[in-house]
């Protein structure tokens, strides 16, 4: 782990959030106390939303108790994660719900990455990911109007990762998995993580890439501080490409794969990709229909960006995506507005805005 801690340089973003929180200033308005359901001895999964419900599939979520033990064990990178209303405080959770309110988002899918412990302590990482997770079930069961979650698992750690896999999807109820693009700065496409694959494919799971925020292990990234700039769709792309490289997906075709912030930069670079494929054989079969196969949130907030991959792959498996609470209050609110300005006509963004989200987790 020295290396990523090495490149995981967060204060450039640690300052861009205290300027936005500074800027956003006042009181946030608590949204009104709704009814809570009563949690259950054994939890239940998730129910179907309904139609013209608007789901945030790319948001965050981590209580000061679970970063503490994070930093505790070694894990890199955490302090970007603190003081930014992203706690299960019944102040944060109030301060959200008006922000989703705001922008007519009803619920938001709970992931933990990047904030998710890759060392060579495999109980250290297992305990951390059930810390999490339990969290996270607790917020669903209270708050079953409002959240889904995709589960955290202690990869690189294989056998502790498939139990929790499974504790997460048929014990909890979870809508998927959550997956950072580096494990312990090793591909998510090492042969190493196959019987993982294997397992998520058996229980027919979401897999949801994230980034870690390292710029690639690149010099070129980092030493310019450039690791979330362009760092993190740099390695949503790579990420991608690497699972298609290993044809990761086409040999778990149960597994569904939702991948951040439109995919990074594949659908610009779609023709150079496939040429590579038809060209030189440079992937084992092509990766526009592969790709076409996957789901990718909007995390991205511009227009021509959004329309880029709508032409290159289609709408159909499009979801909004805030990456909250990086983006709050206004910033907030433009997740939806980026997208209904986009261009795309009405319907189209509706179903971007709600309708394909409803159909991927409503399988779950």
């Amino acid at each position: 782990m020295d290396d990523h801690n090495h490149c995981c340089g967060h204060q450039h973003r640690r300052d861009f959030l205290r300027t936005l929180a500074v800027a956003a200033g006042g009181s946030i308005v608590a949204a009104g106390a709704a009814g809570e359901a009563q949690a259950k001895a054994k939890p239940q999964a998730p129910a179907a939303p309904r139609p013209g419900l608007r789901i945030d599939t790319h948001a965050h979520l981590w209580p000061v108790d679970y970063l503490d033990y994070l930093e505790k064990h070694g894990a890199p990178g955490v302090a970007i994660a603190r003081n930014i209303r992203a706690t299960d405080s019944e102040q944060d959770l109030q301060a959200r719900f008006a922000m989703m309110d705001a922008a007519g988002v009803a619920k938001q899918v709970l992931s933990a990455s990047p904030q998710i412990l890759q060392t060579p302590d495999a109980a250290a990482c297992a305990t951390g990911a059930r810390m999490i997770n339990d969290t996270y079930a607790d917020l669903v069961r209270r708050h079953p109007d409002r959240f889904l979650a995709y589960g955290a698992v202690p990869l690189p750690h294989v056998a502790e990762a498939i139990a929790e896999a499974r504790r997460c999807i048929e014990q909890l109820g979870f809508a998927g998995i959550a997956l950072t693009t580096l494990i312990a700065n090793r591909t998510i496409a090492d042969p190493a993580y196959l019987p993982f694959y294997a397992e998520l494919d058996r229980l027919g799971a979401i897999l949801y890439i994230h980034p870690t925020g390292c710029g690639t292990l690149s010099p070129m990234v980092n030493d310019f501080r450039l690791e979330w700039v362009v760092g993190a769709p740099f390695e949503d792309s790579l990420a991608t490409l690497q699972l298609l490289k290993a044809d990761i997906p086409h040999k778990f075709p149960n597994i569904r794969f939702h991948i951040a912030h439109l995919g990074g930069v594949v659908a610009f670079l779609m023709q150079r990709i496939e040429d590579n494929y038809t060209g030189w054989k440079a992937f084992p079969r092509s990766p526009t229909a592969e790709l076409a196969k996957m789901w990718f949130d909007t995390a991205n907030f511009h227009g021509p960006a959004l329309r880029c991959i709508a032409e290159t792959f289609g709408t159909e498996r499009l979801m909004l995506g805030s990456d909250f609470p990086y983006f709050q209050d206004e910033l907030y609110t433009r997740i939806v507005t980026y997208v209904e300005k986009s261009g795309l006509p009405d319907a189209t963004a509706e179903a971007i805005l709600s309708g394909n989200a409803h159909r991927l987790y409503g399988k779950g």
